[in-house]
């Protein structure tokens, strides 16, 4: 008899232990995040313990913007659940994995992008036309066709590329016949562009902390912001399979991101020099305390509640409406760069509507 109640507490304890077990794994996510000033402020919640006082146990993997979606792969090495992409990213890969899902936006980038020209004059700027009395559409169109012919440096199949593409449509160009691309990375290609003194590049578009270099170093914007397109809008990516088995812990990821965000826009300079020490840890940016709070809610925008990224993002008349950014995406993979078989369906991989109702029932 006694064997048999060791035997069943043996099993309990093991069963217990299981469960335990299984239960502090549920709690684990694994996040990617990219060097970018704006990608890097979930290392906030980690540093502050908000994520443990959730309950949760977050591993940070820093890798590259175009990595993130190739490690939510079940086959990748460099394994993620959840990461911070956006909808171009989305819409670029979903065909080949249609576990990618997009759930939810948290930073419109409506003045983020700029493509950087040199100073000489060769090439003018949007304000020079603005200057000579165009209006602004007309502008657009002339400053724009400038690029007839010439190479630009960005990164291919991302919203970078996008813009040059919104940029080309605008000029009445075509992005595949009158434009080339040299494909590099954001801070590789801002190295090539930098130290090409034949000029044989003319201008070079990459994220906020290589375009602050670039300014840096003399360069000047040509086309900023809205005028290459709808804004594009960083969130969290996953894949459906996370999604379906987490949904509890995606909310109290997005939980910490708002908590995260209301610390910034109140301790600006302490929060700056977070991320600026990392960023320039692990980018050659040669960022700033200065240089963050010129961008933070300037040239990007942070809403600071579900309520905010409803008026701002989910509603047909907010400031950076996501559906039309998701069709200009289809529009530039599909039609132009040629890269997706076919248009990808909102109600296959958005899922920011269904996210949005538990984030906001999880505050209740």
């Amino acid at each position: 008899m006694k064997t048999l109640k060791m035997i069943l507490l043996v099993l309990l304890s093991v069963f217990y232990g299981c469960n335990h077990q299984a239960k502090k794994e549920s709690n684990k996510v694994v996040f990617g995040i990219s060097p970018f000033q704006d990608t890097f402020l979930p290392i906030i919640g980690d540093i502050k313990g908000w994520y443990k006082e959730e309950g949760l146990d977050v591993e940070f993997k820093i890798l590259g913007w175009t990595e993130i979606q190739e490690a939510l792969s079940s086959k990748a090495t460099n394994r993620i659940d959840i990461g911070i992409n956006n909808i171009s990213s989305v819409v670029a890969t979903y065909n080949n994995n249609p576990e990618l899902v997009y759930l939810y936006g948290f930073n419109t980038f409506d003045n983020g992008f700029a493509l950087m020209i040199r100073p000489d004059g060769k090439i003018k700027p949007l304000s020079y036309f603005l200057s000579q009395g165009y209006n602004r559409p007309d502008a657009i169109k002339l400053t724009a066709q400038q690029l007839k012919g010439k190479k630009v440096v960005t990164t291919s199949n991302t919203d970078m590329e996008q813009g040059v593409a919104a940029a080309a449509r605008k000029g009445g160009l075509s992005f595949k016949d009158d434009i080339e691309i040299i494909n590099l990375n954001p801070d590789e290609g801002l190295a090539a562009f930098l130290t090409d003194t034949k000029g044989e590049y003319a201008a070079y578009i990459g994220g906020i902390p290589q375009r602050t270099r670039a300014g840096k170093e003399g360069m000047i914007e040509m086309l900023t912001g809205i005028d290459l397109g709808p804004a594009p809008i960083n969130g969290i990516v996953s894949t459906k399979e996370f999604y379906k088995n987490h949904k509890n812990e995606v909310t109290k990821i997005l939980k910490v991101w708002f908590k995260i965000v209301n610390y910034v826009e109140n301790n600006k300079d302490e929060a700056a020099s977070i991320i600026v020490k990392k960023l320039n840890e692990t980018s050659s940016a040669n960022f700033t305390v200065e240089d963050f709070k010129k961008f933070w809610n300037n040239y990007e925008h942070y809403p600071l509640s579900p309520s905010q990224v409803d008026e701002e993002i989910l509603s047909e008349t907010g400031r950076n409406y996501w559906k039309a950014r998701w069709d200009d995406c289809n529009n530039y993979f599909f039609e132009i760069a040629k890269t997706i078989p076919k248009p990808v369906k909102p109600e296959d991989a958005f899922y920011m509507f269904e996210v949005q109702k538990l984030l906001k029932e999880s505050y209740n």
